[in-house]
């Protein structure tokens, strides 16, 4: 947009400059003294013919009138081009609409243009680099919110402004921003629906100084029927839980995040939240099957026939992977090698999924577990690669399993 203003301020100039320059030339070819000495010349030789002729005395009347008309026109002319604006004027005047054009064109730009969220966007990348000063904090706020109220279907300046609140504490006002997001989203966008009821509930959580409502947890659980698996709403739905005294509901919340988690401290944290739950509801005479929280953990043995081997160059990619036995084709595990590091053995588990965010192991029972020699070095299988299959791996207490590649992909 900016390019294009350049442009029409640039055509403007020249319409205001070429008039100027023109006349100045035109004053290069101003009348002089010997035009009009040659005037008068022309009249009285004109003059001396009509007398001449043979003409009764009202039609020479007649034509010495129109003579005379025309000399006074000739000289009416020639003033009324002595008194025109010089070129400083015309140089003012020019200088004068280039300003007011200049100026309305900025007053343009920052009322239907980019100028707001250029400013916003400005501010953004100053935050990250220092705090801003409550003034700034206050611009950003009301360019953020114009930016929302502009392009409502644009849910990125929505979603930052109830960002800004949250990061400054304002937890009221981020759940009434994340509120009136939901308002503009169709009712197709089914995951942002999800993620952004999530939001509500999490605001209105820390709004409240973290004391769980029945309204809030029921929050979560409409965000969690839109998408069952989302992380955020998982977890914040066991704390909730817990807190209301839904020690089961908690437990199983937590069993959907955890199975999704690979090893460390963020799944650690949950185990002890499942086990403090489930010891509260044995506490309360009741019991609680815990033997799933054994770690999904495949081990395997992956070696390559001599016929494979022989068909194949040495540094040919190699992938071992795990998948659902129903469902997407998506690995839910993989790692990879190359011909040369055969035999050796590998560990499938929720270290080595193949994405973040996507289930993992650990989401179901069993596997196929598949050893590829892959010449397109991609994990899907194309004609021409080596690979061996086992289906039915249990994911997790299984004993080592081992594979020798051996079959020929022929379709």
């Amino acid at each position: 947009m900016i390019a294009g203003l350049i442009l029409l301020l640039l055509i403007l100039l020249a319409v205001l400059v070429y008039p100027a320059l023109r006349q100045a030339e035109a004053a290069a070819a101003k009348p002089d003294e010997l035009q009009t000495d040659e005037n008068l010349r022309l009249y009285k030789e004109r003059r001396d013919d009509i007398e001449q002729m043979e003409l009764d005395a009202a039609d020479r009347e007649a034509m010495l009138l129109e003579l005379d008309r025309e000399l006074l026109a000739a000289a009416d002319s020639r003033a009324a081009f002595a008194n025109s604006p010089g070129k400083g004027a015309r140089l003012i005047l020019m200088a004068f609409l280039l300003s007011l054009s200049l100026a309305g064109t900025w007053v343009m730009y920052q009322f239907w243009g980019a100028g707001n969220e250029v400013r916003a966007t400005q501010l953004l990348e100053f935050s990250t680099q220092a705090e801003l000063r409550p003034a700034e904090y206050e611009e950003l706020e009301i360019r953020m919110a114009r930016a929302s109220e502009r392009d409502p279907e644009n849910m990125d300046w929505a979603f930052l402004r109830g960002r800004l609140f949250e990061a400054e504490g304002r937890f009221a006002d981020a759940a009434q921003a994340y509120a009136e997001l939901l308002d503009t989203l169709k009712p197709e966008q089914v995951q942002d629906r999800a993620a952004i009821l999530t939001l509500v509930a999490q605001a209105r959580f820390f709004a409240a100084n973290q004391e769980p409502s029945e309204d809030i947890y029921n929050q979560l659980k409409e965000a969690l029927e839109l998408s069952p698996e989302q992380r955020k709403p998982l977890g914040l739905a066991g704390i909730l839980a817990y807190e209301l005294g839904y020690y089961e509901e908690a437990i199983g919340y937590w069993r959907k995040l955890w199975i999704q988690l690979p090893g460390g401290m963020e799944a650690r944290t949950i185990e002890n939240g499942i086990q403090r739950a489930a010891e509260v509801i044995e506490q309360q005479g009741g019991s609680v099957d815990l033997s799933w929280m054994v770690p999904a953990r495949i081990e395997v043995v992956v070696s390559i026939s001599d016929e494979a081997r022989a068909a194949v160059d040495a540094n040919t990619t190699v992938f071992v992977l795990a998948r659902a036995l129903q469902g997407p084709p998506m690995p839910l595990a993989v790692q990879r090698l190359t011909v040369s590091q055969l035999p050796t053995k590998v560990v499938l588990d929720g270290s080595v999924a193949m994405a973040p965010g996507m289930p993992t192991l650990g989401s179901v029972d069993e596997v196929t577990v598949t050893a590829r020699v892959s010449l397109s070095g991609q994990p899907l299988a194309q004609p021409g690669d080596w690979q061996i299959q086992q289906a039915g791996v249990a994911s997790r207490g299984s004993d080592a399993i081992s594979l020798e590649i051996s079959e020929l992909v022929s379709e």
